[in-house]
Protein backbone atom coordinates (compact mmCIF):
# COMPACT_ATOMS: atom_id res chain seq x y z
CA UNK A 1 0.00 0.00 0.00
CA UNK A 2 1.15 3.53 -0.81
CA UNK A 3 1.55 5.88 2.17
CA UNK A 4 -0.33 9.16 1.84
CA UNK A 5 1.03 12.62 2.53
CA UNK A 6 -0.84 15.08 4.74
CA UNK A 7 -1.92 16.94 1.59
CA UNK A 8 -3.34 13.72 0.14
CA UNK A 9 -5.17 12.99 3.41
CA UNK A 10 -6.69 16.46 3.30
CA UNK A 11 -7.69 16.01 -0.36
CA UNK A 12 -9.42 12.74 0.53
CA UNK A 13 -11.25 14.38 3.43
CA UNK A 14 -12.23 17.28 1.18
CA UNK A 15 -13.73 14.90 -1.37
CA UNK A 16 -15.79 13.24 1.38
CA UNK A 17 -16.96 16.68 2.48
CA UNK A 18 -17.94 17.68 -1.07
CA UNK A 19 -20.05 14.52 -1.47
CA UNK A 20 -21.63 15.02 1.97
CA UNK A 21 -22.49 18.62 1.07
CA UNK A 22 -24.13 17.47 -2.18
CA UNK A 23 -26.37 15.05 -0.30
CA UNK A 24 -27.34 17.66 2.29
CA UNK A 25 -28.23 20.23 -0.37
CA UNK A 26 -30.24 17.67 -2.35
CA UNK A 27 -32.34 16.61 0.65
CA UNK A 28 -32.50 19.96 2.45
CA UNK A 29 -30.44 18.80 5.45
CA UNK A 30 -28.85 21.43 7.67
CA UNK A 31 -25.23 21.20 8.81
CA UNK A 32 -22.38 23.46 9.85
CA UNK A 33 -18.64 23.10 9.94
CA UNK A 34 -17.55 23.03 13.58
CA UNK A 35 -14.53 22.92 15.89
CA UNK A 36 -11.17 22.91 14.05
CA UNK A 37 -12.72 22.73 10.60
CA UNK A 38 -14.68 25.91 11.27
CA UNK A 39 -11.52 27.62 12.51
CA UNK A 40 -9.85 26.48 9.30
CA UNK A 41 -12.62 27.95 7.18
CA UNK A 42 -12.57 31.31 8.96
CA UNK A 43 -8.82 31.66 9.51
CA UNK A 44 -7.39 29.86 6.46
CA UNK A 45 -10.34 29.49 4.05
CA UNK A 46 -9.64 25.75 4.19
CA UNK A 47 -7.90 23.24 6.39
CA UNK A 48 -5.84 24.31 9.34
CA UNK A 49 -2.46 23.52 7.72
CA UNK A 50 -1.65 20.65 10.10
CA UNK A 51 -5.20 19.24 10.42
CA UNK A 52 -6.06 15.76 9.17
CA UNK A 53 -9.84 15.48 9.45
CA UNK A 54 -13.14 17.35 9.03
CA UNK A 55 -15.62 18.14 11.83
CA UNK A 56 -19.29 18.79 11.07
CA UNK A 57 -22.34 19.14 13.28
CA UNK A 58 -26.03 18.72 12.45
CA UNK A 59 -29.24 19.47 14.34
CA UNK A 60 -30.47 16.18 15.79
CA UNK A 61 -33.58 16.06 13.51
CA UNK A 62 -31.42 16.45 10.36
CA UNK A 63 -28.83 13.98 11.66
CA UNK A 64 -31.47 11.31 12.20
CA UNK A 65 -33.14 12.05 8.86
CA UNK A 66 -29.79 11.49 7.11
CA UNK A 67 -29.50 8.08 8.78
CA UNK A 68 -33.05 7.12 7.74
CA UNK A 69 -32.53 8.22 4.15
CA UNK A 70 -29.25 6.31 3.88
CA UNK A 71 -30.88 3.14 5.24
CA UNK A 72 -33.42 3.19 2.41
CA UNK A 73 -30.87 3.80 -0.33
CA UNK A 74 -27.15 4.43 0.01
CA UNK A 75 -26.83 8.15 -0.65
CA UNK A 76 -23.10 8.21 -1.33
CA UNK A 77 -20.72 6.82 -3.96
CA UNK A 78 -19.82 3.13 -3.59
CA UNK A 79 -16.41 3.85 -2.07
CA UNK A 80 -18.02 5.83 0.79
CA UNK A 81 -19.58 4.21 3.87
CA UNK A 82 -21.74 5.89 6.49
CA UNK A 83 -21.25 4.41 9.96
CA UNK A 84 -23.08 5.48 13.11
CA UNK A 85 -23.97 4.31 16.59
CA UNK A 86 -27.66 4.20 15.68
CA UNK A 87 -26.98 1.51 13.05
CA UNK A 88 -24.59 -0.43 15.28
CA UNK A 89 -21.66 0.29 12.96
CA UNK A 90 -19.78 2.73 15.23
CA UNK A 91 -18.95 2.47 18.94
CA UNK A 92 -19.24 6.21 19.53
CA UNK A 93 -22.48 8.25 19.64
CA UNK A 94 -22.08 10.10 16.35
CA UNK A 95 -21.47 9.45 12.66
CA UNK A 96 -18.46 8.94 10.44
CA UNK A 97 -18.32 8.76 6.66
CA UNK A 98 -15.38 6.65 5.50
CA UNK A 99 -13.42 6.48 2.27
CA UNK A 100 -13.07 2.70 2.02
CA UNK A 101 -10.29 2.99 -0.56
CA UNK A 102 -7.93 3.97 2.25
CA UNK A 103 -6.50 2.28 5.33
CA UNK A 104 -5.13 3.90 8.47
CA UNK A 105 -2.84 3.14 11.39
CA UNK A 106 -3.42 5.29 14.47
CA UNK A 107 -0.54 6.01 16.81
CA UNK A 108 -2.45 6.35 20.07
CA UNK A 109 -5.83 4.66 19.55
CA UNK A 110 -7.01 1.11 18.94
CA UNK A 111 -10.46 1.21 17.37
CA UNK A 112 -11.91 -1.86 15.67
CA UNK A 113 -14.65 0.23 14.07
CA UNK A 114 -12.28 2.77 12.46
CA UNK A 115 -9.99 1.53 9.67
CA UNK A 116 -10.25 4.15 6.89
CA UNK A 117 -9.99 7.92 6.54
CA UNK A 118 -13.16 9.70 7.59
CA UNK A 119 -15.10 12.86 8.28
CA UNK A 120 -16.99 13.25 11.59
CA UNK A 121 -20.64 14.32 11.85
CA UNK A 122 -21.86 15.14 15.36
CA UNK A 123 -25.52 15.55 16.40
CA UNK A 124 -26.47 18.75 18.21
CA UNK A 125 -29.15 18.53 20.90
CA UNK A 126 -31.32 20.75 23.05
CA UNK A 127 -30.30 22.08 26.46
CA UNK A 128 -32.01 23.15 29.68
CA UNK A 129 -32.90 26.83 30.05
CA UNK A 130 -30.97 27.12 33.32
CA UNK A 131 -27.23 27.87 33.17
CA UNK A 132 -26.66 25.78 36.28
CA UNK A 133 -28.47 22.79 34.80
CA UNK A 134 -26.60 23.23 31.53
CA UNK A 135 -23.22 23.15 33.30
CA UNK A 136 -24.24 19.99 35.18
CA UNK A 137 -25.53 18.44 31.95
CA UNK A 138 -22.15 19.03 30.35
CA UNK A 139 -20.26 17.65 33.35
CA UNK A 140 -22.03 14.35 32.87
CA UNK A 141 -21.43 14.48 29.13
CA UNK A 142 -17.73 15.24 29.54
CA UNK A 143 -17.23 12.38 32.01
CA UNK A 144 -18.80 9.97 29.56
CA UNK A 145 -16.84 11.21 26.55
CA UNK A 146 -13.58 10.81 28.49
CA UNK A 147 -14.54 7.26 29.45
CA UNK A 148 -15.32 6.49 25.80
CA UNK A 149 -11.94 7.82 24.68
CA UNK A 150 -10.02 6.08 27.49
CA UNK A 151 -11.58 2.74 26.50
CA UNK A 152 -9.65 2.85 23.19
CA UNK A 153 -6.62 5.03 23.91
CA UNK A 154 -3.29 3.22 24.24
CA UNK A 155 -1.65 3.23 27.66
CA UNK A 156 1.09 5.81 28.08
CA UNK A 157 -0.67 8.49 26.03
CA UNK A 158 -1.57 11.62 28.01
CA UNK A 159 -0.59 15.21 28.71
CA UNK A 160 1.12 14.48 32.01
CA UNK A 161 2.62 11.66 34.02
CA UNK A 162 -0.17 11.89 36.58
CA UNK A 163 -2.85 11.53 33.91
CA UNK A 164 -1.08 8.50 32.47
CA UNK A 165 -1.01 6.84 35.90
CA UNK A 166 -4.67 7.65 36.60
CA UNK A 167 -5.75 6.24 33.26
CA UNK A 168 -3.78 3.04 33.83
CA UNK A 169 -4.89 2.47 37.44
CA UNK A 170 -8.47 3.73 37.56
CA UNK A 171 -10.12 5.01 34.42
CA UNK A 172 -9.17 2.44 31.78
CA UNK A 173 -10.30 -0.57 33.88
CA UNK A 174 -13.55 1.24 34.69
CA UNK A 175 -14.16 2.09 31.03
CA UNK A 176 -13.50 -1.50 29.98
CA UNK A 177 -15.72 -2.85 32.74
CA UNK A 178 -18.63 -0.75 31.51
CA UNK A 179 -17.81 -1.38 27.84
CA UNK A 180 -17.54 1.17 25.06
CA UNK A 181 -20.95 0.44 23.54
CA UNK A 182 -22.68 0.88 26.89
CA UNK A 183 -20.82 4.14 27.45
CA UNK A 184 -21.94 5.36 24.01
CA UNK A 185 -25.52 4.32 24.80
CA UNK A 186 -25.36 6.42 27.99
CA UNK A 187 -23.92 9.34 26.03
CA UNK A 188 -26.82 9.22 23.59
CA UNK A 189 -29.34 8.92 26.40
CA UNK A 190 -27.94 12.00 28.15
CA UNK A 191 -27.90 13.96 24.88
CA UNK A 192 -31.56 13.17 24.16
CA UNK A 193 -32.80 14.34 27.57
CA UNK A 194 -33.72 17.78 26.20
CA UNK A 195 -35.57 17.97 22.91
CA UNK A 196 -33.79 19.90 20.17
CA UNK A 197 -37.08 21.15 18.75
CA UNK A 198 -38.31 22.53 22.08
CA UNK A 199 -35.10 24.10 23.40
CA UNK A 200 -34.01 27.71 22.89
CA UNK A 201 -30.32 26.76 23.10
CA UNK A 202 -28.33 23.87 21.72
CA UNK A 203 -24.94 22.22 21.80
CA UNK A 204 -23.03 19.04 21.14
CA UNK A 205 -23.78 16.85 24.17
CA UNK A 206 -23.37 13.25 23.02
CA UNK A 207 -19.71 14.12 22.27
CA UNK A 208 -19.29 16.89 24.84
CA UNK A 209 -15.52 17.20 24.41
CA UNK A 210 -15.55 20.98 23.91
CA UNK A 211 -17.62 21.61 27.05
CA UNK A 212 -20.31 24.23 27.67
CA UNK A 213 -18.35 26.98 25.90
CA UNK A 214 -19.85 25.74 22.64
CA UNK A 215 -23.47 26.45 23.68
CA UNK A 216 -25.30 28.85 21.34
CA UNK A 217 -28.83 30.10 20.88
CA UNK A 218 -30.60 27.74 18.51
CA UNK A 219 -31.65 30.65 16.32
CA UNK A 220 -27.99 31.56 15.80
CA UNK A 221 -27.00 27.95 15.18
CA UNK A 222 -29.67 27.49 12.52
CA UNK A 223 -28.91 30.78 10.74
CA UNK A 224 -26.50 29.43 8.12
CA UNK A 225 -24.07 31.18 5.81
CA UNK A 226 -21.64 29.86 3.23
CA UNK A 227 -17.91 30.09 3.93
CA UNK A 228 -14.96 29.36 1.61
CA UNK A 229 -13.12 26.09 2.14
CA UNK A 230 -10.37 24.92 -0.24
CA UNK A 231 -12.08 26.43 -3.26
CA UNK A 232 -15.55 25.23 -2.26
CA UNK A 233 -18.42 26.76 -0.30
CA UNK A 234 -19.67 24.95 2.81
CA UNK A 235 -22.13 25.92 5.50
CA UNK A 236 -21.31 27.61 8.79
CA UNK A 237 -23.50 28.96 11.56
CA UNK A 238 -23.65 32.74 11.21
CA UNK A 239 -22.80 33.08 14.92
CA UNK A 240 -19.45 31.31 14.48
CA UNK A 241 -17.51 33.99 16.36
CA UNK A 242 -19.45 33.47 19.60
CA UNK A 243 -19.21 29.69 19.21
CA UNK A 244 -15.47 29.57 18.46
CA UNK A 245 -14.58 32.17 21.10
CA UNK A 246 -16.53 30.20 23.70
CA UNK A 247 -14.43 27.11 23.01
CA UNK A 248 -11.02 28.39 21.94
CA UNK A 249 -10.78 32.04 23.01
CA UNK A 250 -8.59 33.88 20.47
CA UNK A 251 -9.13 31.40 17.65
CA UNK A 252 -7.64 33.70 14.99
CA UNK A 253 -4.14 33.33 16.48
CA UNK A 254 -2.55 29.95 15.66
CA UNK A 255 -1.32 28.01 18.72
CA UNK A 256 2.40 27.34 19.33
CA UNK A 257 3.80 24.38 17.40
CA UNK A 258 3.80 22.05 20.41
CA UNK A 259 0.02 22.49 20.73
CA UNK A 260 -0.82 21.82 17.09
CA UNK A 261 -2.61 18.52 17.56
CA UNK A 262 -3.46 15.90 14.93
CA UNK A 263 -4.67 12.31 15.11
CA UNK A 264 -1.05 11.20 14.52
CA UNK A 265 -2.12 8.58 12.01
CA UNK A 266 -0.62 7.01 8.94
CA UNK A 267 -2.89 6.60 5.93
CA UNK A 268 -2.47 4.42 2.87
CA UNK A 269 -4.13 3.97 -0.50
CA UNK A 270 -5.41 0.40 -0.71
CA UNK A 271 -4.39 -1.65 -3.67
Amino acid sequence: MEKMTLKEIQETDLNLMVEFDKVCRKYGLRYTLCAGSLIGAIRHEGFIPWDDDVDISMPRPDYEKLIRLNRKNNLFPDYMRLACFEDGTLDAPYMKIFDTRTRIKEEHYKQKDVSSLWIDIFPVDGLPASERKTRFHYKIGMILVKLNIISVVKLGYGKSGLKIVLKAIFLRPLARLIGRKKIAKLQRKVALKYSYNHSPRCGMVSWAYDGPGQVVEKEKYENLIEVPFEGHKFYSMKGYDEYLTGIFGDYMTPPPEEDRLTHELEAYYEG
